[in-house]
């Protein structure tokens, strides 16, 4: 008989059985396929791409947009716009981070959550959330007078060395004449371009405050945002590209009331190329965590008055790490002015610059803690009802 060879039986079942196994896995990848496809179809998705460029193309194909189900008809057309980060399982489930995420568009009236809810049922899916809003903090701002500028003066010569400090955020006026040449060239997340024009000045007050405080501190200007808020896409594209690009602190004078992984797998990923980020505790006069600074490899700042006791809407919470006196400091503004601003925003730089002297001065590489480190030593327990970390002296 044909089975009478025993080795022939036995490679004749294995066959079936790899058969069988191949044609589930077909079956299983064709469901998983079907209930996206649906999904894409009921939320109106109009768009995808990934999140900073790198996607397994298989999984890209699953939302190619020539398909049927990402052309919104015309009932969703006027339906309100939501968004949504999708982290996919990619052929390494534990793929590094910020790999093969996506940013979802929809014409939809359902509720960010259920379609979040829906999309995490999903095998592909590893995780989805909104891609949530930032905020600026609300700072006090203060015009200074014209015979104010010799204060310019005080800004400190640039060291030859140099540390390279990203400042995300609305922008930088680079041409502004305390800055000489110590503005190099950075990256407008919003509009694809080379240009950084700041028309909120927020980040060049920010950008002043760091190279008035820091001989050696160089700024790379990343802008992601036009005015008192911004996306999370652009923040983590903008942390990516300063972690790519020789950036050795990021100064964070923004952020968000809610926790969001790819924010952490952002934050995750600078730390691995040792690079410090400074972060701001918030402007919300609370004690809830305030993220990215509440992350743990990030440096959470608060604000303090100019007699050491804690500025009356700075955040508060033992996820503190540093506060320092951020009371009217007085820093650039767009065209070629100056401005008093006071708030946490205001007290991140300072710590920022005061690490960029730190990495300058040590003569090797240092890393997180050896930093964080460093600044307890060189700093004072506050006493205070409120949990307000060590102070910095500026």
């Amino acid at each position: 008989m044909f089975f009478r060879n025993k080795k022939i039986k036995i490679l004749f079942i294995l066959l079936l059985v790899a058969g069988g196994s191949f044609a589930a896995m077909l079956l299983t990848n064709e469901k998983s396929d079907t209930a996206l496809a649906r999904l894409n179809s009921k939320y109106g998705l109009v768009f995808a791409e990934p999140l900073d460029g790198e996607m397994d193309s298989s999984l890209m194909a699953l939302f190619n947009p020539h398909h049927q189900f990402l052309r919104a008809s015309l009932t969703n057309i006027l339906k309100p716009k939501k968004e949504l980060i999708l982290k996919l399982n990619g052929e390494n489930p534990a793929s590094a981070e910020l790999q093969n995420a996506l940013i979802l568009n929809f014409k939809t009236d359902s509720g960010i959550r259920q379609i979040i809810a829906d999309y995490e049922n999903l095998d592909l899916v590893q995780y989805a959330e909104p891609n949530f809003d930032l905020t600026l903090p609300e700072d006090e701002a203060i015009s200074a007078a014209d015979s104010e500028k010799e204060e310019a003066s005080k800004i400190m010569p640039e060291n030859e060395a140099g540390v390279l400090v990203a400042v995300i955020d609305s922008g930088v006026d680079g041409a502004h004449p305390d800055f000489g040449n110590r503005v190099i060239s950075g990256w407008n997340f919003l509009e694809n371009t080379s240009q950084v024009i700041d028309q909120n000045g927020h980040g060049t007050h920010v950008a002043g405050i760091i190279l008035r405080n820091s001989a050696a501190a160089k700024i790379m200007p990343l802008k992601i945002s036009d005015g008192d808020s911004g996306k999370m896409q652009e923040l983590v594209r903008a942390i990516k590209f300063a972690a790519d690009n020789g950036a050795q602190i990021i100064n964070l004078s923004l952020g968000l009331q809610s926790e969001s992984k790819i924010l952490r797998e952002a934050i995750d990923y600078a730390d691995k190329k040792n690079v410090i980020v400074v972060a701001v505790a918030g402007n919300y006069r609370s004690g809830a965590e305030y993220y990215p600074a509440a992350l743990p490899n990030v440096i959470a700042v608060s604000a303090l008055k100019k007699n050491g006791e804690k500025l009356f809407w700075s955040n508060f919470g033992e996820w503190v790490d540093f506060s320092v006196v951020a009371q009217d400091v007085w820093s650039a503004a767009p065209d070629q002015q100056h401005a008093y601003r006071t708030g946490t925003s205001q007290a991140a730089p300072i710590v920022s610059a005061k690490i960029s002297e730190i990495l300058n001065s040590s003569g090797e590489t240092l890393d997180f803690q050896q930093v964080y480190d460093y600044l307890v030593e060189n700093s004072e327990p506050i006493s205070s009802r409120y949990e307000l970390g060590r102070q910095i002296f500026n």
